[in-house]
């Protein structure tokens, strides 16, 4: 695991989080995105990173609007 600090796009909030080092080795191209889900960084957002192969923060995107699906209809498929 490789263990990057991240912040929060929207209220500045940092933690490190641990990503697996494999997502790293087997990117050949293009950027890593990673979600981060409410919790990981702070409890009120949810966003999505960036990185390069090398593990640079490259960007971060904020999230316009989380689809969920509801607890009965997630229950029928399962």
């Amino acid at each position: 695991m490789r263990e990057l600090e991240i912040s929060c796009p929207t209220c500045g909030s940092v933690k490190n989080i641990k990503i697996p080092k494999e997502l790293f080795t087997q990117k050949k191209s293009g950027c890593i995105k990673v979600q981060v889900p409410f919790g990981a960084v702070c409890s009120d957002h949810q966003f999505v990173v960036f990185f390069d192969q090398n593990g640079l923060i490259r960007g971060y995107e904020k999230l316009d609007i989380i689809m969920t699906t509801p607890l009965k209809e997630r229950k029928k498929k399962i």
